[in-house]
C-alpha cells in the first residue's frame, strides 16, 4: 500500500487527456461557427447599407420635390412683405 498502482496513474493520464482534446475540440468547433456568423453578419450589414442608401434617395426626392418648393415660396412671400413694408414705410425695431 506504500505505491500508487500504475492502472491509476495511466486512468488520471487518460481521463486528463480526453478533457483536454474534448475543450480542444469545442474551441475549434465554437471558432469554426465564429467564422460562419461573421460571414452571415457582413450579409446582413451590406443589405442594411443598401436598405439605407435606398431610403437616403427617397428622402432627397421627397426634399427636392416637395420641400424646396415650399422653402421657395416663404422666400417669395418674404421678399414681397419686405418690399410691402419698404412702399409703406414701416421700420425694424
Amino acid at each position: 500500500m506504500e505505491t500508487i498502482p500504475p492502472l491509476f496513474w495511466m486512468l488520471i493520464v487518460t481521463l486528463l487527456t480526453g478533457l483536454l482534446s474534448f475543450i480542444l475540440y469545442q474551441i475549434g468547433m465554437f471558432i469554426k461557427e465564429s467564422r460562419n456568423t461573421l460571414k452571415n453578419v457582413d450579409s446582413m450589414v451590406s443589405d442594411a447599407n443598401s436598405i439605407v442608401s435606398t431610403v437616403k434617395g427617397t428622402v432627397e426626392e421627397v426634399n427636392d420635390a416637395i420641400i424646396k418648393p415650399i422653402r421657395g415660396i416663404g422666400a417669395g412671400m418674404s421678399a414681397i412683405s419686405g418690399f410691402l413694408s419698404g412702399l409703406r414705410g414701416d421700420r425694424e425695431e
